[in-house]
């Protein structure tokens, strides 16, 4: 009798454990990681514009028509005698090309000069890219004729180097005086 009364009725007994279950349960959930939301792919392309030894990154995606360049505006950066240069791909394809994409360009090396050429060299081979493989055909091959029609170095890369200095002169090719007497 005694040793009945120190153990809890059948009930209760499973009272407690439904309760133990339950915060079992919610624990797990609590632990749990929150349910990926499924989202659409996002659309993507990844290219690079080279001139001399500047290179710049494009990563092209789609958006509202952002145009940043190391963080910053097109119009922030510098020179500013250049701007014109790298607003030529958008003012040569219109802007209604680029106002359902998003391009983000880094870009390190060389000079000022030859980053500008390497960035509007980015900025428009991310579009053809993009535009090859996300939308169509056609309108990648309009784009690409409109560029190269107007300036070739806008999507192929000038594969100019500056020659090495030898020995015996002053430069790559000039030799230093020579006497007889």
């Amino acid at each position: 009798q005694r040793l009945r009364s120190s153990f809890p009725s059948a009930s209760t007994r499973c009272f407690l454990i439904l309760c133990h279950v339950s915060l079992l349960n919610s624990f797990k959930m609590m632990q749990a990681k929150p349910s990926k939301r499924t989202k659409e792919p996002i659309h993507s392309v990844q290219v690079f514009g080279r001139k001399k030894t500047a290179t710049a990154v494009a990563y092209c995606k789609s958006g509202k028509g952002n145009l940043r360049v190391n963080g910053r505006p097109l119009d922030m950066v510098e020179p500013r005698v250049l701007q014109y240069k790298l607003l030529e791909p958008i003012l040569l394809l219109g802007k209604e090309r680029f106002s359902g994409v998003d391009i983000r360009v880094r870009v390190n090396g060389g000079g000022h000069v030859a980053q500008i050429y390497a960035i509007r060299q980015a900025i428009s081979k991310s579009l053809v890219a993009y535009y090859q493989k996300y939308v169509d055909e056609a309108s990648k091959k309009e784009i690409k004729d409109i560029v190269i029609q107007y300036d070739r170095t806008l999507l192929v890369a000038d594969p100019r180097r500056c020659e090495a200095k030898k020995f015996g002169g002053p430069g790559a090719r000039a030799r230093y005086q020579k006497s007889y007497r």
